[in-house]
């Protein structure tokens, strides 16, 4: 199958190209730096990069690059909005735009990734943009499946990469609030594998994924298992989320990427948590264990 790809040189994208050359499809990557694409996908077959980007292209560019592919995984999202487009311009009229394109292009199949929490009258913005995507593909008339992933662990994430390099050098780990609010981590090769296998399965056609792994942790809970795994002993140090939302806002002045934000401290004040029965069932997933990517990863 010929399948069009963007978010592709993301942490879940990367891997999705690299499980959709080895099941035998030919796939091309929509990237604002094609060049550089194409030096980490040399050795990777029937996998192409094209120059584009899902916020400046217009319909019909995204239209002529479409035409003649048989599926579109859109797999492109942002959590944190400075120093790119936001989310209104990535979720919603990116999503806009592909799936128009989509349509013109004469593409029936549309595999999109949505994210744990998507829904109406969510709380924060990036919950609120990630559910009118959805609305936009429901509405489509393509063939489409939609994944909402929790929490996506991986060699590239940024969530236990970044606690691990912190407690590497610091004897204090910063966790917001209470820590108590619950994840499920998903390992990102689960993730990858459910969009390439939903290419072809009709079955998945008009469905709503949600996907998480077995078990469900608190941020504190994975704060230990991560500690555990890299043999280190430290002092978890809690911030209100008064001061945490007051730095977030000095964050805001500064020129880089901020560490955290108001509308992701939003997010951690919620379980984001599912019943993973239901894409095991669809997918024959056995959702790899945390602790087991841990320790092979962190462990010494």
């Amino acid at each position: 199958m010929k399948v069009f790809v963007t978010g592709g040189t993301g942490h879940v994208g990367q891997s999705v190209v690299r499980l959709l050359s080895e099941a035998g499809h030919e796939c091309r990557i929509l990237s604002r730096d094609a060049e550089a694409t194409r030096r980490w996908t040399a050795s990777i077959p029937r996998a192409y990069p094209t120059q584009g980007d899902i916020t400046a292209s217009t319909t019909d560019q995204l239209a002529g690059l479409v035409n003649k592919f048989e599926a579109v995984i859109h797999i492109v999202g942002v959590i944190i909005e400075k120093g790119t487009p936001g989310f209104e311009a990535v979720h919603v009229e990116g999503t806009r735009r592909i799936v128009e394109a989509a349509k013109r292009g004469g593409v029936r199949r549309f595999v999109h990734m949505s994210a744990l929490g998507a829904r109406e009258g969510a709380a924060s913005r990036y919950h609120q943009t990630k559910f009118t995507a959805e609305q936009i593909v429901r509405e489509s008339g393509l063939d489409w499946t939609i994944f909402r992933p929790s929490i996506i662990y991986g060699p590239k994430d940024e969530f236990l990469n970044t606690f691990a390099r912190i407690a590497r050098i610091s004897p204090l780990l910063p966790v917001i609030g209470s820590g108590s609010g619950k994840l499920q981590p998903i390992w990102v090769e689960d993730v990858a594998r459910c969009f390439v296998k939903a290419l072809d399965v009709s079955e998945t056609f008009g469905q709503t994924y949600e996907m998480g792994g077995d078990a469900a942790y608190s941020i504190k809970e994975i704060m230990r298992l991560l500690l555990r795994a890299m043999g280190k002993r430290r002092i978890l140090a809690h911030m209100p989320v008064s001061v945490a939302r007051f730095k977030a806002r000095l964050f805001d002045y500064m020129p880089m990427k901020p560490p955290f934000t108001e509308d992701q401290i939003i997010m951690l004040g919620e379980d984001n948590v599912c019943d993973p029965a239901p894409i095991k069932s669809a997918f024959g997933l056995s959702p790899r264990p945390m602790e087991d990517y841990l320790n092979k990863q962190f462990g010494k």
